[in-house]
């Protein structure tokens, strides 16, 4: 038998915990890469921003269902009963963000995006029991500065007037849906498995989107021509990748960590506007960028060395699908 270190743990558990939380933190930066091509996709579609969000979020129900149904793990009443609320708060922020981007630039509703690492370290603190390393809290305060001075750098014009106004709030909806669903999120996946989590989410999430198109009217046909592929590249790549390797990592990466992780995606999706958007990108925006990499690189090297230890632990959850 071999013995048990200090902790309780054995040597076999270590390994395997380290390589789960590597391989978890490597899922978070794959999936801000996915998510980067979120900006480019919705501007392609040439779209409301409610319309858009209907059909990705039914588009993301239908493609996680298929995977469900491939891998005979449809969710259980209890599993949807348990994701409900994260579902909702998971479709309204998406219906918040692109609704935000009509009125005000993209640029400013990152900003206000940026600051959800600072919101979400007190937080993951006081409801997982989680760490505050120096580590972690420099890190986040080097992203949050970075990704707002690369997005300031960068050229854009802003909605004015009530518009405006009315952008900043919905900018400001977002932020705050987008943090209670992480963190909803990590809580609902300790008893819930990644599938049908995120397919509960995903249906829960597109039938609170399917309200609030009825209830303002939208018209969902508004889609012509090549919309629908771009759509569909916004439920594949952002939707199911993005979203299915996070919520993959999210037992097995500490929810503060991945707060700050995700802050690559305003950097990736500059450069992605910069190629496919044809949208310039300044040397100070550019400098600014590449600090925002090399401290997330910081943060993610000392995390994937380090496996999280001790009572304010998490259980991993085993690799299921």
């Amino acid at each position: 038998m071999m013995p048990a270190q200090a902790n309780g743990t054995t040597e076999p558990d270590r390994s395997t915990a380290k390589w789960h939380h590597a391989a978890g933190v490597g899922a978070i930066l794959l999936a801000t890469l996915f998510w980067s091509f979120g900006g480019v996709f919705g501007r392609k579609a040439a779209v409301s921003g409610l319309v858009l969000t209907f059909w990705r979020m039914w588009m993301g129900a239908g493609l996680f269902l298929v995977i469900a149904l491939a891998l005979h793990r449809l969710p259980s009443w209890a599993d949807i009963r348990r994701s409900t609320i994260a579902g909702v708060t998971f479709g309204l922020n998406v219906a918040t963000f692109f609704t935000a981007i009509e009125t005000i630039s993209v640029a400013s509703t990152l900003i206000i995006a940026a600051v959800a690492p600072v919101l979400a370290m007190p937080i993951s603190i006081a409801w997982f029991g989680e760490r505050l390393t120096r580590t972690k809290a420099a890190v986040a305060a080097i992203a949050v500065a970075g990704v707002i001075v690369a997005i300031l750098a960068a050229p854009g014009r802003e909605g004015g007037g009530p518009a405006g106004a009315a952008g900043y709030l919905w900018a400001t909806a977002s932020l705050l849906l987008w943090l209670a669903y992480l963190l909803l999120a990590k809580d609902v996946r300790r008893d819930v498995g990644t599938v049908p989590f995120l397919l509960s989410v995903s249906v829960v999430g597109a039938l609170a989107v399917s309200v609030a198109v009825v209830a303002t009217g939208d018209s969902v046909g508004a889609i012509e021509g090549r919309g629908w592929g771009w759509v569909m590249c916004l439920a594949l790549g952002p939707g199911v990748f993005g979203h299915g390797l996070v919520a993959w990592a999210q037992p097995r990466v500490d929810a503060s960590v991945t707060a700050v992780l995700i802050q690559a995606e305003p950097v990736f999706a500059s450069i992605n506007a910069w190629i496919f958007l044809a949208e310039s990108v300044s040397v100070v925006q550019g400098i600014a960028g590449l600090v925002v990499i090399v401290a997330l690189g910081a943060l993610a090297y000392s995390e994937a060395r380090e496996p999280r230890g001790g009572p304010s632990t998490v259980p991993f959850a085993p690799l299921e699908c």
